[in-house]
């Protein structure tokens, strides 16, 4: 397993932490500082999930939303629209912050756990 395979599973698996901590937050404070840190994590998780995955295809695909497609293409997605929404909320989340964009965007980091559990197993099993 490569070494941008590792970071992606320790970026997803620092999601996972950032998401277990907001689900047993007793206080509305710590709710929001767990749910912001939930949000930096996934902006890191999605950014590796899709470099790693061009990395290990060979690409020299350097936008996003292209990345997303050739993942597509080569079945390490199953669901190329949810992961361009997985996309947008990054940028969302990154041009401005707004308590309303943060709840938004935290109801996709808990949907694009399960995705990018999925795509961390097919990059694991893919020759690197």
């Amino acid at each position: 397993m490569g070494v941008s395979v590792l970071e992606l599973e320790k970026a997803i698996k620092s999601l996972e932490e950032a998401i277990a901590l907001h689900q047993c937050a007793k206080t509305e404070p710590e709710k929001k500082a767990f749910r912001d840190a939930a949000i930096h994590r996934f902006e890191f998780s999605i950014e590796l999930s899709w470099k790693t995955s061009m990395k290990i295809l060979g690409s020299t695909t350097s936008a996003a939303k292209s990345a997303i497609r050739e993942m597509a293409r080569n079945n390490l997605v199953d669901d190329a629209e949810a992961w361009l929404k997985f996309i947008d909320g990054r940028n969302e989340t990154s041009h401005s912050y707004d308590e309303d964009v943060a709840k938004r965007v935290y109801l996709l980091v808990l949907n694009f756990l399960p995705y990018s559990q999925r795509l961390l197993e097919k990059l694991k099993q893919s020759p690197s």
